[in-house]
């Protein structure tokens, strides 16, 4: 068993200082993990003067929703984080991705056609940190598409 600990623990050792080569490259800065922020409002056409939606599952999809990459949810305020660390990051394309919400949930009940609303995501800063780089983005209103 003692044997069995030491071997994970050399590939865990390894893959922490493996090469970030496979994560996402902005404006020639290595990215280790990407944060999508928002406010999620209970409205079709992305009125800010709606009220939030809260404890309602916000999904990042990728690639025409093929690829969804990270999911989290609401708060009270209708804000959320998604975070996506290194090993996803090979799969965020700002192009391609969007922020994705099933409607009704119990804090709001509009009626999307398909059921959803989507938002798109934007690079806000890109943060500098001793453990890499985070790119920081956000989502605009959220709205039927």
């Amino acid at each position: 068993m003692a044997k069995a600990n030491v071997f994970l623990l050399s590939i865990v050792l390894m893959a922490s200082l493996a090469s970030l080569s496979h994560g996402l490259l902005m404006n020639g800065l290595q990215i280790r993990a990407i944060e999508v922020r928002g406010v999620l409002r209970c409205t079709l056409t992305g009125d800010p003067n709606a009220p939030p939606v809260s404890a309602a599952t916000v999904f990042l999809s990728c690639n025409g929703r093929d690829a969804n990459i990270g999911q989290v949810l609401t708060n009270p305020a209708g804000a959320f984080t998604i975070v996506v660390n290194i090993l996803e990051t090979s799969l965020f394309n700002p192009s391609t991705c969007f922020a994705t919400v099933r409607l009704p949930v119990a804090t709001c009940y509009v009626f999307p056609p398909d059921g959803l609303l989507t938002s798109t995501v934007t690079l806000g800063s890109v943060l500098q940190t001793n453990v890499g780089n985070i790119a920081r983005f956000v989502t605009g209103p959220f709205l039927r598409l």
